[in-house]
């Protein structure tokens, strides 16, 4: 069942206030319902779903879609734990795709089956391609949020995606989180690859990226072959045991917000929560002994309290992998996203789309201004 976990909504606006920009929300909405709210799970006035969902009704009512429905997500963040939030949900999915008319780009929302543990899991997944023929056979890149962070949420990454890099995206759910069916588990990857197979259509060459925890199941398409390039942004891949106790100190509601994903029923005990997160691991399953593979782009901030360094360091020693570490950032280097994306795309056209000596330099130029120290 699912459940609340202790959750401050100062702390989470302090921290996620620049993630909410990211998705399209004005800063002076933002500011307008932080001054509003003082409890994250209660229903009614000053609680967090009733505030963010008043705004997202005042943008309905203006008939401004793609923002009601990034304030419907905020209204649903960080998990379908209450009524509430899951009804906050069904109405950004609807105002997203009464958006989506106006999207730059070939927009559609397909419906998949795709296989798992020998039968299958429904996957619903958001298609967005550059407009016209060249559409169809250009690279093809695999997108999914973290624990908190869903497709709907990527809506900018995935037209950047199209617009700048001319690629096919498909945005999915991961395992356990927004529209998904099934729990996380250790072989959502399984997911992944059925989805990717089932919407590659005239694609010859794939991708895989990921935000957050997201970034692990990035990180092994590539690491079995799956893919033919990917990124983990901010992902936490398991390169070291971690302490229990200090899984359930990380800030913002982070272990309540994992074992909702894993459909635990409570938070866990610091030794099962170390025990949980081991099974994750790409170490434990053998992934991180250096090797060729196919190239691989890890990224995250420098000063992350999620992941620690040591999961990012260890994709240093793979002789296809390039590592961002981004100086003074924090999860996902969210103080510098936009350039990090922007070098991310670029990264992206050079492995995806030929040895062109314009990505090259263009990737050489943005990657100059995201590791190095002004």
């Amino acid at each position: 069942m699912p459940f609340t976990f202790p959750l401050d909504p100062a702390e989470l606006f302090a921290e996620r206030a620049r993630q909410f920009r990211g998705w399209g929300i004005p800063r002076g909405v933002i500011e307008r319902v932080r001054a509003r709210i003082d409890d994250a799970w209660r229903d009614g006035a000053g609680g967090w779903t009733t505030e963010w969902v008043r705004e997202g009704e005042a943008a309905e009512r203006a008939g401004r879609s793609l923002l009601a429905s990034a304030c419907y997500g905020a209204a649903k963040f960080p998990s379908l734990v209450t009524a509430a939030r899951r009804e906050a949900y069904a109405r950004q999915l609807a105002c997203y795709l009464a958006a989506a008319r106006g999207f730059p780009c070939a927009f559609e929302r397909r419906e998949l089956a795709v296989p798992y543990r020998g039968a299958t899991a429904p996957v619903a997944a958001h298609l967005f391609s550059p407009r016209g023929t060249r559409g169809a056979a250009a690279p093809l890149v695999i997108v999914s949020g973290g624990v908190d962070t869903w497709k709907m949420e990527l809506h900018r990454i995935a037209l950047l995606f199209v617009q700048f890099g001319g690629f096919r995206v498909a945005a999915i759910d991961m395992p356990g989180t927004g529209e998904s069916r099934i729990p996380l588990a250790p072989d959502a990857d399984e997911v992944y690859r059925g989805a990717l197979e089932a919407v590659r259509g005239g694609a010859a060459r794939t991708a895989s990226f990921g935000l957050s925890a997201g970034g692990p199941w990035a990180a092994k398409l590539v690491l079995t072959g799956a893919v033919d390039a990917g990124v983990d942004l901010g992902g936490p891949v398991g390169a070291a045991p971690r302490d229990g106790a200090a899984l359930m100190r990380m800030p913002n509601g982070m272990p309540g917000i994992v074992a909702n994903a894993v459909r635990l029923d409570a938070l866990p005990p610091p030794e099962e929560a170390a025990k949980l997160v081991e099974l994750f691991s790409l170490r434990g399953a053998g992934l991180l002994t250096p090797r060729a593979t196919a190239p691989l782009l890890a990224v995250n901030g420098s000063d992350d309290a999620y992941v620690p360094a040591a999961d990012l360091d260890v994709f240093r020693a793979f002789p296809n992998a390039t590592v961002w570490s981004i100086p003074g950032a924090t999860h996902c280097a969210a103080e510098k996203i936009v350039p990090v994306l922007l070098a991310t795309v670029a990264w992206l056209r050079v492995q995806l789309r030929g040895d062109r000596l314009t990505d090259r330099l263009l990737l050489a130029t943005l990657t100059r201004t995201i590791v190095r120290p002004r």
